[in-house]
């Protein structure tokens, strides 16, 4: 049986504080409604997988070797992709990344 990623104890917290500030700024900007709501819970499942790529390069680099030899892993270009829905959720909330970067002084 596979291994089920969790979030680690740091990336709780992270994410605890992301969703408070999205939640905050919606409230701000009389957003916090559905179906932005959903929306926002939407981009706080995308940030999990997010996580799970970015430990799947971590743990086995932007390269895989295959049966066949060397070839791209796929978590590379699904984070691209997933990072760019993730800018598209936050852009549908009327949210930018820099207004919820300085809440959080970091990234998102």
């Amino acid at each position: 049986m596979e291994e089920v990623f969790k979030l680690n104890k740091s990336q709780k917290i992270k994410s605890n504080k992301i969703h408070k500030a999205i939640i905050d700024q919606m409230k701000e900007n009389g957003t916090h409604k559905e179906p932005y709501i959903d929306i926002a819970e939407r981009y706080m499942a995308m940030w999990e997988v997010t996580m799970m790529l970015e430990e799947d390069i971590r743990d086995r680099g932007v390269q895989i070797m295959t049966e066949k030899g060397l070839k791209k892993n796929d978590s590379v270009a699904m984070l691209t992709n997933l990072n760019k829905q993730m800018l598209i959720c936050l852009e549908k909330l009327g949210l930018s990344t820099s207004t919820v970067k300085h809440e959080l002084g970091g990234d998102i």
